[in-house]
C-alpha cells in the first residue's frame, strides 16, 4: 500500500503506512527487500523504486537508525548511498556517522576520502586510526607516518592501536625503518617493554586483533631466540596465520608444533585444516590433510569437497578415493557435488558397492545428485544385475522429481534383459503419460524389446 501511494506521488499519506511498517520490522529485511527491487527496476530503466528507497532511507535517517541497517547488513555501497540520502535531505552528520563512513571508505581502501573526513575539521583520535590503519594495510606508510605525527601535535595520544596498525604496515611491506620507529614509539609508550622478554601476551594480543605479520615477527624472534613460549601462544598463532590464509607461514607453524611435540587445544586448528583444503592439491597437501583428518581434525564439508573435486579434476583419483573413504570412516560429509564426481568414477570402474555406500549416505542426510549421475548410477547397477539397487535408486529419483526420459529407457531394458517383461511394460506405460517419450529412433529400439 505504502509503495503505491508513493509511486502516485502520494508520499505524506504514505508516512503513517511506512512509519508503521518500518518500527515493526528489522531494518536488514527492509533493505534486503528495497536493494532486490532496485536491482531489477534498475535493469527495466524504472525510477519509482528509486522513490520508494529515497523515502525509505529518508525515515532512517530522521529516526538516526539508517546506519544500523548498514551494519546489519555489511552494505559498503548502500552505506554511500545513505550518505548521499543524509546530504540531500540536509541530515546533520554528527561524529558517530563520520566515523562509520570513514570504516566504509575503508573497506573500499578509499584513504583519499578518509583523509577529506579528517580535513574538514574532525579530529577524532578513531577516525586517525582508521585512516592510519587502512593506509598501513594498503603499503602507504608515509601517509601513516604524518598521521602519526600530527595526532601527537593536536595531543590526541596515538594508542597502542594505532602503533601496531603502523608495525603490522610495516611488517608486511618488510620496511626496516618503519618497523624500528614503531617499536621505539611502542617502548617510548609503555606498550612494549625493554628488553622484551615475556613475548606471549603481546603475541597473543597481535593475533587477536588480526595483526598476523606483526604477530608473526615476534614469534619468530623468540623461536630463532629459543625463548619458550605458552603452548596457547603456538595455537594462537596457527589461527591467526591460517584466517589470514598465510598458507605457507601456517605449514611452517603446524610442524613446529609437531616437531616439539606441543599440545594444541584443537579449536586453534579448525580454520588450518580448511585453508589447506582451499589450495591447490599437492602430495605434500594430500599428506597433510589424510593425517590432519587421521588425528581426529575435520575441515568443513565444502572446504574437504571443494579439495577432492580439485583432485578429482586433476584425475588424481587414487588420492581422491583415499580422502573420500576416510571423511566416510570419520563421519564427515560430502557435499553432492563432490559425491557426483565420485560416484561417476566408481561406476566408470565397476566399483558399485562403494557408489552405493556413498549414494546411501547421501540419502540419509537429505542430499541428491543430478539426473545425468544418477542415470550412470542406473546402469552401472544394471550392468552387474543389481536389479533391487537399481530399482531403490529409481524410486529416491522419483521422490525428488529427478526422473528423466534416459532414466526410464535405462530401467526398462534392464527389466527386459532380465526377463522381466510386465515391470519393463508397467515403467512404459508411466513413461508415457508423464510425457517424457524418447526420441522416435530410440524408442523404437526400446519398443523392440517387447517383441
Amino acid at each position: 500500500m505504502a509503495r503505491l501511494l508513493i509511486d502516485s506521488g502520494l508520499v505524506n499519506p504514505s508516512k503513517p503506512i511506512l512509519n508503521s511498517l518500518l518500527e515493526n520490522n528489522p531494518p536488514a529485511h527492509i533493505v534486503q527487500s528495497l536493494l532486490m527491487s532496485c536491482t531489477k527496476d534498475v535493469k527495466s530503466r524504472s525510477s519509482e523504486s528509486l522513490v520508494v528507497f529515497d523515502c525509505v532511507l529518508g525515515w532512517y535517517c530522521e529516526k538516526g537508525l539508517c546506519f544500523q541497517a548498514l551494519e546489519e547488513n555489511n552494505e559498503v555501497k548502500l552505506g554511500l548511498c545513505l550518505y548521499a540520502v543524509m546530504i540531500r535531505h540536509g541530515v546533520l552528520i554528527d561524529g558517530f556517522t563520520w566515523r562509520i563512513l570513514a570504516k566504509i571508505f575503508g573497506k573500499q581502501g578509499k584513504v583519499d576520502a578518509m583523509l577529506r573526513i579528517i580535513e574538514m575539521g574532525m579530529h577524532d583520535p578513531l577516525i586517525y586510526d582508521l585512516v592510519i590503519e587502512c593506509s598501513s594495510e594498503m603499503g602507504m606508510l608515509e601517509v601513516a607516518l604524518h598521521l602519526f605525527d600530527e595526532m601527537s601535535k593536536r595531543k590526541l595520544n596515538p594508542g597502542f592501536n594505532t602503533c601496531v596498525s603502523i608495525l603490522n604496515g610495516a611488517c608486511k611491506y618488510n620496511n626496516e625503518k618503519v618497523i624500528k620507529f614503531a617499536m621505539e614509539s611502542m617502548t617510548q609508550k609503555g606498550y612494549l617493554p625493554k628488553p622484551l622478554i615475556k613475548h606471549d601476551s603481546l603475541i597473543q594480543n597481535l593475533c587477536n586483533m588480526r595483526k598476523t605479520y606483526a604477530a608473526d615477527m615476534f614469534f619468530k624472534t623468540a623461536c630463532n631466540l629459543q625463548i619458550s613460549l605458552e603452548n596457547k601462544t603456538y595455537g594462537c598463532m596457527l589461527q591467526s596465520l591460517s584466517i589470514e590464509a598465510h598458507v605457507k607461514d601456517a605449514i611452517e607453524t603446524h610442524q613446529v608444533i609437531e616437531n616439539k611435540e606441543i599440545k594444541v587445544n584443537p579449536i586453534f586448528y579448525n580454520e588450518f585444516i580448511n585453508i589447506l583444503c582451499n589450495e591447490n592439491p599437492s602430495k605434500e597437501l594430500d599428506t597433510l590433510v589424510v593425517n590432519m583428518i587421521s588425528k581426529g581434525y575435520q575441515p568443513s564439508s565444502f572446504a574437504l569437497s571443494k579439495y577432492i573435486i580439485s583432485q578429482c579434476k586433476k584425475r588424481n583419483w587414487k588420492e581422491a578415493q583415499e580422502l573420500a573413504n576416510l571423511a566416510l570412516q570419520e563421519s564427515i560429509f560430502l557435499e553432492a557435488s563432490c559425491c557426483g564426481f565420485l560416484i561417476k568414477h566408481y561406476c566408470n570402474r565397476e566399483q558399485i558397492d562403494l557408489a552405493i555406500i556413498m549414494h546411501d549416505q547421501m540419502e540419509k542426510n537429505g542430499l541428491t545428485l543430478d539426473s545425468r549421475t544418477y542415470n550412470a548410477l542406473l546402469s552401472g547397477l544394471l550392468e552387474v544385475f543389481r536389479v533391487k539397487d537399481a530399482e531403490r535408486i529409481f524410486d529416491y529419483m522419483r521422490i525428488k522429481n529427478l526422473i528423466t526420459s534416459e532414466s526410464f529407457v535405462i530401467m526398462i531394458n534392464g527389466y527386459c534383459c532380465g526377463k522381466e517383461m510386465k515391470k519393463g511394460m508397467i515403467l512404459h506405460d508411466e513413461m508415457l503419460e508423464m510425457g517424457l517419450k524418447p526420441s522416435a529412433k530410440l524408442y523404437k529400439r526400446l519398443i523392440c524389446n517387447f517383441r
